[in-house]
């Protein structure tokens, strides 16, 4: 839901429902803090893709953080392909103390020994002025059982280490902030000037959706901002009210996304299509994954989006 400096509401058990009434997979949560806006914060961009290769026993938050300096650039999106983690610390989404409040976090598992990567999908900007990660991740345990959350510091690269699709982002930053509006931190992007940006045409969006958008159609209202008719989502994460698939559902009040990808077709036009596939991690800690159903899932905390022009 956030960044990993998570400040969850005070109820840190996934498995003790509160009393509260509970709402339906895609319910519009309505946060306590006052509503900020906009509600969808763009930055266009340049990017370059590029190929890292971690070694066994790195420690994860350590070796893509420091990705901005030897990419010599400010902001990061990165899709994890291949791989397994050693050990992974990690906290996945809980239900909050009240109604007002109803997203909070569990309190911290590891999981120790070898964990093959589902997926993973990471945001790489600055907190404080330092450089700052965050990170959501599924895995096959040796048994097989698929689990995931919202990975903290301490994690590790595995013994056949890992693969990274970077995208590194010329001319913006991501600067993680506490959000009056949701009692979290999270991600926002930043525009970073040079005169090469002034000059080239961005290629790529970095975007923040706030709270009760619907993801499909922030997709297209940025992609109609930037001036993309086709369009590619790669390397996004963020949670949503729950989860509605074409074919199943995650429940309410949040689910944290471990990758979001899919593509827009005529974006610009009066009919624009939409396919977006994705895989969360709901209250129980359990794993679901599917083509998203459109005009069904509205951002719970935040969504930090890659959209890439075609």
């Amino acid at each position: 839901m956030t960044d990993n400096t998570v400040q969850p509401h005070g109820n840190t058990s996934a498995h003790e429902p509160p009393g509260y009434r509970f709402g339906e997979p895609g319910d519009v949560v309505i946060h306590a803090g006052p509503r900020q806006s906009p509600r969808i914060v763009s930055v266009p961009t340049r990017q370059s893709e590029h190929l890292i290769d971690l070694a066994a026993g790195d420690d994860l938050f350590a070796a893509v953080t420091s990705l901005l300096e030897s990419l010599d650039v400010s902001g990061l999106m990165v899709e994890f392909t291949d791989g397994e983690f050693g050990r992974i610390d990690y906290v996945y989404p809980a239900y909050g103390p009240d109604a007002e409040h109803p997203m909070s976090f569990t309190s911290d598992f590891q999981h120790d020994g070898p964990a093959e990567l589902r997926h993973a999908s990471a945001t790489v900007g600055k907190k404080d002025g330092v450089p700052f990660t965050h990170i959501h991740a599924s895995w096959l345990t040796e048994g097989g059982l698929a689990k995931g959350g919202h990975l903290l510091p301490g994690t590790l690269v595995g013994p056949k280490g890992m693969r990274l699709r970077v995208f590194a982002l010329a001319d913006a930053q991501q600067l993680s902030e506490a959000d009056p509006e949701t009692g979290f931190f999270a991600f926002a992007p930043t525009a970073m000037r040079s005169p090469a940006s002034e000059s080239a045409p961005s290629s790529a969006v970095i975007s923040r959706v706030r709270p009760g958008e619907l993801i499909d159609d922030a997709i297209v209202t940025i992609c109609r901002a930037a001036g993309f008719d086709t369009a590619e989502v790669r390397a996004s994460l963020g949670s949503t009210t729950g989860a509605v698939f074409t074919d199943s559902s995650a429940p309410w009040p949040a689910v944290e996304f471990t990758h979001l990808t899919g593509s827009v077709s005529g974006a610009l036009g009066d009919n624009p299509q939409v396919s977006l596939e994705g895989e969360v991690v709901d209250v129980a800690g359990e794993v679901h994954a599917g083509q998203l159903a459109l005009g069904a899932n509205p951002v719970a905390v935040t969504f930090e989006l890659l959209v890439l022009s075609m």
